[in-house]
């Protein structure tokens, strides 16, 4: 800990001399320099604690008019946390405002005649008040580095863009000099993004980046200049400080960031919790990136699946409708010639599989359909769709007086799947539609459903269900596409129910 606090002193040619031995018969270690460009060669040198100046000191080209300004300018840019006082006689306002427009911390005008006693109170008060600025400036770049990463977060499509755009900006701060993402194989860290943007880069301090992935913590460590004297590819090249960030979201590591400093007194407690948290968002964001790649790659094998489904439904359609075709105006002829029993048995096969044929390219294309909502009367498509179905020694009984939103054609088409349900599993009996109180139901006569292994909705065929699982798979995709829910029960008493849930009325939409 130093003993007294450092004061640097830019003086003018002009400038008294006795107020720098005042300064340093006051217990100030004063450093005095003669423009701009010795000051910022010296910064690094000191623990600086406050900046006193002329406005007539030496500019960077030699030029002495208002040199002090300039150096006001490029503190405040590169050492905010520094107090300056502008020690001159300032008789033009227009400078004078300029110089405060700079965040100058006090201006002590050199010719009063208490010009040196002011300036040593102001300089105290600068000094005292350095801690305080020191703590802020740091709080402003972090919350500045942790601002530009969560901008990068959200314009960042992938885990490529992330991690380059993240290192990059945190390489772009006043605060740090380097970043980089890594992944640690065999104990050795490959670098996956780079802050800098150099094509080649070699990590000569690996030690705290492996550390912070296998312990799964955060890592400070300093870097001594000796271990990359001679590898000018070294990423710790002018680093004097290294804080190893663990990347890891829910038990998921995705490498590490490591941030780089060039100065030691980086990196505390407060700044490290800082980044834990940073660290979080980025793994939450990577881990998010790849979730949406992989659903999206998902979504495109389904897409691409069910393309292919469409082409083989269409293909066994054009396969079997033309023999198909062939065969029944056969037996139509044999028929006309010979009446024989065996000849209608045939026929109704023959139409069975036609149905068949149809339900199975309805399947196939209703994920490609779109459908045209309007208010409908559920009592009159069923209506309808019950005078298109061959129903001999079935009866129906209406029982809805509801209106619903629904596609007309594809409710109908939904009706008469669930009519040849019936018709196939019985002969005889009652079929019956009812109002719900969130849709409504069919219900037909007949011995239970086998569900299969998949579900009693999912396409499948058994040897006893002559196509039940067509007219089911085809019910539930129009029912879904309308976004209502399907559901069977089997009842106790002999009766096979399907009820339809989740439709929309008119007036429920309205309101």
């Amino acid at each position: 800990m130093k003993s007294q606090p450092t004061v640097l002193f830019v003086r003018s040619p002009s400038q008294d001399r006795a107020a720098i031995s005042m300064l340093r018969d006051s217990d100030l270690t004063v450093h005095e320099f003669d423009g701009v460009r010795d000051l910022e060669c010296a910064l690094g040198d000191y623990d600086t604690d406050c900046v006193v100046t002329n406005c007539e000191v030496e500019n960077p080209d030699g030029t002495q008019y208002l040199g002090g300004l300039t150096l006001i300018d490029r503190l405040q840019r590169n050492h905010p946390e520094l107090p300056v006082v502008l020690f001159a006689e300032v008789t033009n306002g227009d400078i004078a405002r300029e110089a405060y427009s700079r965040d100058v911390f006090s201006y002590v005008p050199s010719t009063v005649s208490d010009a040196h006693q002011r300036l040593l109170a102001r300089v105290d008060a600068a000094v005292a008040s350095s801690p305080a600025r020191q703590r802020a400036n740091k709080r402003k770049q972090l919350n500045e580095a942790v601002r530009l990463v969560n901008q990068a977060l959200v314009r960042s499509q992938s885990r490529v863009d992330i991690e380059r755009d993240v290192s990059a900006v945190l390489a772009g701060t006043a605060r740090y000099s380097e970043a980089c993402t890594v992944t640690c194989q065999h104990d050795r860290p490959v670098v996956r993004a780079l802050g800098s943007q150099r094509d080649r880069v070699s990590i000569t301090v690996p030690e705290p980046l492996c550390r912070a992935e296998s312990e799964d913590r955060l890592v400070v460590a300093d870097i001594d200049p000796a271990t990359f004297a001679n590898d000018t590819d070294a990423l710790e090249t002018d680093c004097a400080r290294v804080l190893a960030v663990p990347l890891v979201y829910d038990g998921t590591s995705y490498g590490v960031l490591g941030v780089y400093a060039d100065r030691v007194d980086i990196f505390d407690t407060e700044e490290q919790d800082t980044f834990r948290e940073v660290g979080h968002n980025i793994a939450l964001a990577i881990d998010a990136s790849q979730t949406k790649d992989a659903l999206q790659q998902r979504s495109t094998e389904l897409e691409r699946q069910k393309e292919r489904l469409r082409e083989l439904a269409q293909i066994i359609s054009h396969e079997l409708r033309n023999p198909l075709q062939a065969a029944m105006g056969r037996v139509e002829l044999l028929a006309a010639e010979h009446a024989a029993e065996e000849f209608d048995a045939i026929q109704r096969s023959h139409t069975r599989i036609s149905f068949l044929i149809d339900d199975l390219m309805e399947i196939a294309r209703q994920g490609g359909r779109q459908y045209t909502v309007e208010p409908v009367a559920l009592s009159d498509v069923m209506g309808d769709a019950w005078t298109t179905v061959d129903t001999d020694g079935l009866t129906i009984e209406i029982d809805c007086t509801e209106t619903i939103l629904a596609d007309s054609t594809r409710l109908c088409q939904l009706a008469e799947n669930f009519f040849r349900l019936a018709t196939d599993q019985a002969d005889t009996g009652k079929v019956t539609i009812t109002d719900t109180a969130d849709g409504f139901a069919l219900e037909h006569d007949g011995p239970p459903l086998e569900a299969g292994n998949e579900g009693p909705f999912e396409l499948y065929y058994a040897s006893t269900d002559e196509g039940v699982g067509l007219h089911l798979a085809v019910i539930r995709e129009i029912a879904h596409g309308h976004g209502w829910e399907i559901t069977l029960a089997n009842e106790s008493t002999g009766r096979v129910r399907l009820n339809v849930t989740d439709v929309e009325r008119p007036s429920a939409k309205t309101t």
